[in-house]
């Protein structure tokens, strides 16, 4: 009788799928400022290149971190993506669109699925808010969610990022700095963002 051929393995390359498209991507990102000079007749003179040539993707489920010495413009970075500043040139695409061109309703979609912890947990929360009412405000600023729906997912968030559901009543000046940085992470997890920026 004869023998069966022995079973074979696809190759390495046909048995790897492509890796997925990035859900951010920077290229050739530049910020540059004019230095000018005059009182009356103000003349640029130079200019102050605060992001030149900064390019990277982050695909899903990916960390990156940007390195750097204090004021090399990391926070700018991060507030390009975010759209709170214009950049000088370059392109940012998030999930495919185009951040430059988007429209106001783009935006607002956008603004959504990406969300950002700020560096400073004390200037960054509101101090007439509760905690539980600085995170719950995403929730309704989407149409998320409401009543004792809203109230549970508030609750649940606490005790992700290591608070008491007890403490959603008080307000940031009872909280160290640690803790409302915790409050702050806690609010950019309540729309289960795509993207979170992380400044420092």
């Amino acid at each position: 009788s004869s023998k069966a051929p022995p079973a074979t393995m696809p190759p390495a390359s046909s048995m790897t799928s492509p890796p997925p498209d990035p859900v951010l991507r920077v290229e050739d990102l530049k910020v540059h400022f004019p230095i000018t000079a005059g009182v009356v007749r103000r003349r640029t003179v130079g200019t102050v290149k605060a992001v030149d040539g900064v390019s990277f993707t982050v695909r899903r489920g990916e960390t990156l971190g940007l390195v750097g010495e204090s004021g090399c413009s990391k926070t700018t970075v991060g507030r390009l993506i975010l759209k709170l500043e214009e950049p000088t040139g370059g392109e940012i695409c998030f999930d495919r669109l185009d951040l430059a061109i988007a429209s106001a309703a783009d935006m607002k979609a956008v603004r959504r699925k990406i969300q950002v912890i700020f560096q400073d947990p004390y200037s960054s929360l509101n101090p007439r808010m509760s905690a539980g009412e600085i995170v719950a405000e995403p929730l309704g600023v989407h149409n998320i969610a409401t009543g004792p729906e809203k109230l549970e997912r508030v609750a649940a968030l606490f005790q992700r990022v290591g608070l008491r559901p007890e403490q959603m009543a008080d307000f940031p000046h009872a909280f160290s700095g640690g803790q409302r940085q915790r409050i702050g992470i806690a609010r950019a997890l309540a729309v289960g963002p795509s993207l979170i920026v992380g400044d420092e």
